[in-house]
């Protein structure tokens, strides 16, 4: 019988985990096939795990990955995709903001021949007028550097099996899941759904780590950033080949140089294009030493045969 594993990264979500493993599981539940739901604690200061544990004690469709410390999200879906037996796996966030309610047309949708189901946000929920912003402007951008419109897209997705091991043998460290998944350019399906407000707690992402998400994910699929830097040497070239053009007739004209001031700009703004330029080149170069470390996304300490 087909087998159907959704996937569920937590962080800190004491207060919800048991109540939303059990709605997911009964939502993906079917007699058309079996299940199991993965819950991957990603290092957690509460009581999360512990709640993991209990609720894979008291069903066991459920099952428990637990890390050392936390590693992110991206990790934790990379390592719930590792540990998922399914023929299509369901990644789900815990909070239900993704509704599970659409688990079931989803795995229809791939019965149908869809190797991808994309669940797709019709609107951001409430959210702030600076989130709103930062995430337009944040798709924008990734769209036209990368040639990729994963605009709306979340992680909350359906994947046949032949794309889970496409995703998991990618060589990356560092990974944008649904960048990533998009880029792969499986034929997939979309189910626009409305983002559910959270009923207990809230985001976990601040507006600095969202930041830095970006950059790290606009970086890692486009090549432009360093690319500018030539651009911009280009323009210093040609604004101080102007410049010198300019003193030069001063002088042969007998007219009095007085470029103190134009000087000063010009060592302000090229000195500003250096530093600019080599941030860019050193957040590349940061990059490419974390993956020829070689270290793995995360760290397990336990798995589903320790909450057993």
């Amino acid at each position: 019988m087909t087998m159907i594993s959704v996937v569920v990264p937590l962080y800190n979500e004491e207060a919800i985990v048991t109540r939303n493993l059990q709605i997911i599981a009964r939502e993906a539940e079917s007699e058309n096939h079996t299940l199991e739901v993965i819950a991957v604690n990603d290092g957690s200061t509460d009581g999360t795990w512990a709640q993991i544990c209990s609720a894979a004690a008291s069903d066991s469709r459920i099952r428990g990955v637990n890390f050392t410390r936390n590693f992110g999200k991206e990790a934790a879906i990379l390592a719930g995709l590792m540990e998922a037996r399914g023929d299509a796996v369901i990644v789900i966030d815990a909070d239900l903001q993704h509704p599970p309610a659409l688990i079931p047309e989803m795995i229809g949708l791939w019965k149908s021949g869809f190797p991808v189901v994309e669940a797709v946000k019709a609107s951001r929920g409430r959210e702030g007028l600076a989130s709103g912003l930062f995430a337009r402007a944040f798709y924008t951008l990734f769209h036209r550097l990368s040639e990729l419109d994963i605009a709306g897209h979340s992680d909350f997705k359906l994947l046949d099996r032949a794309v889970v091991q496409t995703y998991i043998n990618l060589p990356e460290r560092n990974r944008f899941f649904r960048g990533l998944i998009h880029w792969a350019g499986f034929r997939s399906a979309h189910i626009p759904f409305e983002v559910a407000e959270r009923d207990v707690g809230g985001s976990k992402w601040n507006k600095l780590k969202l930041l830095k998400y970006a950059v790290n994910n606009i970086t890692m699929f486009s090549s432009f950033p360093l690319k500018s830097i030539t651009w911009l040497g280009a323009l210093m070239f040609i604004l101080g080949g102007i410049v010198g053009a300019m003193s030069l007739i001063q002088k042969a004209e007998g007219s009095a140089l007085d470029g103190f001031t134009t000087v000063n700009l010009l060592i302000i703004m090229t000195s500003s294009i250096l530093m600019v330029s080599l941030g860019i080149i050193g957040h590349y170069l940061s990059r490419i030493y974390d993956e020829i470390k070689g270290r793995p996304p995360f760290v397990r300490v336990s798995h589903e045969k320790d909450v057993r």
